[in-house]
């Protein structure tokens, strides 16, 4: 089945098997965050934690993997991207979510009025940077809206003949890197505790721990890992701006001086 062996090499039954091992995984850190919370707080404080965006971005996210799977059989023209080529819902919502943290941070300075937020200067710069070079790069660096020409040897070497440098990685080697991506996430959330502090009433770390476990399950599959994407740069937006307005806090203390310069 194609679904199991995406693209040939790079899907084997093997990674079907891993998308399993992490959903098992994931499954086993959500419980033992929802009994953690449902003792702390009370069947009212368990609820009223689920009760977040976060739990309505998770669902959002279900819903539109089930139709990345119908999308296998049927494709969806304009939701999920082509097999070549930039564009689709899904992919520019990732992009314009991406961007956001650089855009405001970029908005400060013009403004020329001093920033008061967590993250300090010469992070925000090293922020903005990263952002705007994966932006770059989801969109080819504008190959597709420009409609640029390739170079020849570009073309040649380029998986997809587009002007970017992810193409370049090979098949399994991507496979191997989203999945270990998929660890990390998975490692975070189980010890979200441990870095993160709520600053609210009830703690409103569950749903976000939701929301991380989903992003590494979607990342573990190569028919979901558009839509891990989207999941990644969401979660990761809601942390900065969180942190950034003072509704969490980074417990390491190392974390937190590194963040603020």
């Amino acid at each position: 089945m194609e679904i199991l062996s995406p693209d040939g090499e790079i899907g084997s039954p093997l990674q079907a098997i891993g998308l399993l091992l992490v959903t098992l995984a994931g499954g086993l850190i959500l419980l033992r965050g929802l009994a953690a919370q449902a003792r702390d707080t009370g069947l009212g404080g368990l609820v009223t934690s689920l009760w977040r965006y976060d739990s309505a971005v998770a669902l959002a996210l279900v819903a539109l993997a089930l139709l990345n799977l119908v999308n296998q059989f049927t494709p969806l023209t304009g939701v999920f991207r082509p097999e070549v080529g930039d564009g689709g819902l899904i992919e520019n919502l990732t992009i314009t979510v991406m961007i956001f943290p650089a855009v405001i941070f970029l908005a400060h300075l013009l403004s020329g009025k001093p920033r008061r937020g967590h993250f300090g200067p010469s992070m925000m710069t090293a922020l903005s940077l990263a952002l705007l070079a994966g932006f770059g790069e989801e969109i080819s660096w504008g190959q597709h809206w420009f409609g640029l020409a390739v170079p020849d040897a570009i073309a040649q070497a380029n998986l997809q003949s587009e002007i970017n440098l992810h193409n370049y990685i090979p098949p399994g080697m991507m496979e191997a890197i989203y999945f270990a991506t998929g660890l990390v996430l998975l490692l975070i959330a189980a010890n979200l505790r441990q870095i993160l502090k709520s600053t609210e009433q009830v703690r409103g770390l569950l749903a976000l721990r939701a929301l991380l476990v989903l992003s590494a399950v979607l990342l573990c599959h190569h028919v979901f890992q558009e839509l891990g994407e989207l999941a990644v740069i969401i979660a990761g937006f809601l942390i900065w701006k969180r942190l950034d307005d003072g509704r969490l806090s980074l417990k390491p203390r190392w974390l937190k001086t590194l963040t603020a310069y």
